[in-house]
């Protein structure tokens, strides 16, 4: 909030639950009456579990699908009336590579966000006719506070440089151009589309 005031920039901060319908629409409400639209909407929120699939309790399958699957799905139908209305808006899905691939131990983590992928997909064909443009990005190993524990491992470190081509894991920073990118008017004519943010991981794949 300080950063975005040294821009002489606006602010809004909110806590939200994005698995509550009621709750996101009312984030989305309180965004329009202080701002007087919506233009951007970057879902970023996520959440995953290591478990093998066999031990997979129904709790942990309902968050894990709720906060990236149900959250994405409440935020982008909350926004998309004002968008249609104003004929304008973008929209960014974050998913993950582990929406492209399987991995051992991620099976509900990778059906969420594949699911994601091609939701974006489905509203971005619903939004036919509209200056409105919905993407994804899919950001591959990428240290965040869900995985800095995780990648403060020196073997689990080691086992995923191997398997990445630029041989570093991924920050926020490198994330945000492509989001910023696919928010910008340069983008006006990719659709539909899940850009991947990985340092070549796929690639070995």
């Amino acid at each position: 909030r300080q950063e975005i005031a040294a821009l002489d920039a606006e602010c809004l901060a909110m806590q939200v639950d994005v698995r509550s319908r009621s709750a996101v629409e009312a984030c989305v409400q309180q965004t329009i009456e202080r701002f007087g639209t919506v233009d951007i909407m970057v879902n970023n929120a996520g959440t995953g579990q290591f478990v093998a699939f066999a031990m997979m309790e129904d709790e942990e399958y309902d968050r894990i699908m709720d906060v990236n699957l149900r959250g994405t799905f409440h935020f982008c139908r909350a926004v998309l009336p004002t968008m249609m209305d104003n004929d304008y808006g973008k929209i960014v899905n974050v998913t993950s590579v582990m929406g492209e691939i399987a991995a051992q131990g991620q099976s509900i983590y990778n059906a969420s966000k594949g699911a994601a992928k091609l939701l974006t997909q489905g509203i971005a064909v619903d939004v036919t006719g509209y200056n409105i443009n919905v993407n994804a990005v899919a950001p591959g190993m990428v240290v965040t506070n869900l995985t800095e524990r995780m990648f403060a491992d020196e073997e689990t470190q080691s086992y995923f440089m191997e398997r990445i081509p630029k041989k570093r894991i991924g920050l926020p920073e490198d994330l945000a151009p492509a989001i910023m990118f696919l928010c910008s008017d340069d983008a006006s004519y990719i659709h539909g589309t899940t850009l991947v943010v990985d340092g070549g991981m796929l690639c070995t794949r």
